[in-house]
């Protein structure tokens, strides 16, 4: 190894002395070297003019001491404070709106700065991350909001318009009936399209916000969806309830009822799958909530832009509201597993217990109007037939429900 690349080996080490130590030993040479060229030049002096006062020598010295002393300190500290200034470029360049720079400290670095530069490198990238999210979030927020109004849009048009028209033919047909027999036909058929269009309205107003979660609460608003969502695509629904015995904080209720929702949806348009397992627990300050299938599955990245990753952030946002956390396990060809977390404040008062479903006051009211208009559907020896509509049945603590 030549002299020079060991020169430059040199330096590189001296250049990554912490900033402290290089304005100390800077100061020592600089007395260290005053203090030896003082001692010969003093000698030489008097032993060759010992007659002479010397003021001559105090001010040179004094004037020489000075100026080493600010030309060494400046340039050291110049050097030292090098990477400060670098972090303090990249911080005007975040203030001016661009994120995408980063500290480049160089040769000239110590330990303290390198940690600094690279925490500030990493709270870059995380605001980066966070702004491409929102961004992504915003557009999902609006995309699902026009999706919505498209869906209420298009069920108000096939289902509810077209059952209005049709008691509108069907009162005008009555109009014309000449006997009794035939006016008893088409008030029967009045009575049915009145009790179909009840029924679909009724569905539109659940699906937007579902009644039953107010009124008697997460599991059975759960429970109710799951029939749903078996009725609607014929997949197999395992329903598991274990330690809930009192109703949660209704934000808490909205937000699990919102991913359960969600994750379901996930299923019914990208899993393929044969069977999903859905799970509620609540444990001593945690509430948890499993959604599992055995569908096709997928590969959870954190940069995917399509339907299940920005379904995946929404469901993140609306925890992160409550304080909870989601975790999603898949792999293609694995299925997927959705839990979601949400604490319980210590000491947090619950909602009233859990007990047999009873029917709210609105639901009373439509159900005595309909038995007052003689819409009440026909008695049935399904013994399932006499349950809330919705409503299912009702969860006890630690079973399953198929």
């Amino acid at each position: 190894m030549n002299i020079k690349s060991r020169l430059n080996r040199f330096c590189h080490r001296l250049l990554l002395i912490p900033l402290a130590y290089k304005i100390l030993w800077a100061n020592v040479a600089i007395v260290a070297l005053g203090a030896i060229v003082g001692t010969v030049v003093t000698v030489w002096h008097v032993t060759t003019y010992p007659e002479d006062i010397h003021y001559e020598l105090i001010a040179v010295f004094a004037l020489a001491g000075f100026a080493v002393s600010y030309i060494v300190n400046t340039w050291v500290l110049k050097r030292a404070l090098e990477p400060l200034d670098r972090i303090q470029n990249a911080v005007d360049q975040v203030r001016q709106g661009n994120l995408e720079t980063r500290v480049q400290l160089g040769a000239n670095r110590d330990e303290r700065f390198e940690r600094l530069a690279d925490t500030f490198n990493q709270m870059l990238a995380a605001l980066q991350e966070d702004t491409r999210q929102l961004h992504r979030l915003s557009r999902l927020i609006l995309q699902t909001q026009e999706e919505e109004r498209q869906r209420v849009a298009r069920d108000l048009h096939d289902e509810a318009a077209q059952a209005l028209t049709s008691l509108l033919v069907h009162l005008r047909l009555t109009e014309r009936s000449q006997t009794p027999e035939d006016i008893r036909q088409r008030v029967h058929e009045l009575r049915e399209l009145t009790a179909a269009a009840l029924d679909e309205v009724r569905r539109i107003a659940l699906d937007l916000r579902p009644k039953i979660l107010d009124d008697l609460g997460l599991v059975t608003a759960l429970e109710w969806r799951l029939d749903e969502f078996r009725t609607a695509h014929g997949i197999q629904v395992e329903f598991v309830v274990s330690g809930v015995t009192r109703r949660l904080p209704a934000t808490q209720e909205l937000v699990l009822y919102r991913v359960a929702q969600e994750a379901l949806s996930n299923i019914a348009k990208h899993a393929q799958a044969g069977q999903v397992r859905v799970a509620l627990e609540q444990q001593e300050d945690v509430v948890m909530l499993s959604v599992q299938d055995d569908g096709i599955g997928f590969s959870p990245t954190p940069t995917d832009d399509g339907g299940q990753g920005l379904g995946i952030l929404g469901m993140r946002e609306r925890l992160a509201m409550v304080g909870g956390t989601l975790s999603v396990e898949s792999r293609p060809g694995a299925g997927t597993h959705v839990l979601a977390r949400v604490p319980l404040a210590p000491g947090t008062a619950l909602a009233t217990p859990i007990s047999a479903p009873s029917i709210p006051a609105t639901l009373r009211t439509t159900v005595a109007a309909a038995d007052a208009a003689g819409l009440a559907p026909a008695p049935t020896d399904d013994p399932d037939a006499s349950r809330i509509p919705g409503g299912g049945a009702h969860v006890e603590d630690s079973h399953s429900v198929r």
